[in-house]
């Protein structure tokens, strides 16, 4: 497969474009019987593996507004998948936690994400090789690395 060189914007495009599809509005049961979107059980993942985190810096490493993931907070609390508590550094802060539901939900979401996406890796180490899927995916958490601390 030959290299194709993209501009700026074309790069620029493609990135926001995987981005929107992987973060689709579309609700999907990931094997616990209720429906969730992308966008929620990545969420609850990022707060499973930082747990403690403040809404602030949950917006910041997501690149979303304090209010856009105040409502998205909500919406997991009022689905007992997220708790909140007050931080002990101060009276202003508030720190999020996992429930037992939100862990059994987000290894549900881990099995259904190894197997869907799974399916797509295994579809496009057959057009590229595995090494250059990995060498991609290993750019992407650079740039990842990269526009956070651009927005520090």
């Amino acid at each position: 497969m030959a290299t194709k060189k993209y501009t700026i914007f074309e790069a620029s495009d493609i990135l926001h474009q995987v981005g929107e599809l992987h973060n689709s509005r579309i609700h999907i049961d990931y094997g616990t019987g209720e429906k969730f979107t992308s966008g929620e059980v990545h969420l609850l993942s990022y707060v499973v593996n930082n747990p403690g985190i403040s809404v602030t810096r949950l917006a910041h490493d997501n690149g979303k507004t304090k209010g856009a993931i105040s409502q998205m907070i909500k919406r997991l609390e009022s689905k007992d998948l997220i708790r909140r508590e007050g931080s002990p550094m101060s009276d202003r802060s508030v720190l999020l936690y996992p429930t037992e539901a939100g862990l059994e939900l987000h290894a549900a979401h881990k099995a259904y994400d190894t197997v869907d996406f799974g399916r797509a890796y295994k579809a496009l180490v057959e057009i590229c090789s595995a090494d250059k899927v990995n060498s991609a995916i290993s750019v992407l958490e650079t740039w990842l690395a990269l526009r956070r601390e651009m927005y520090d």
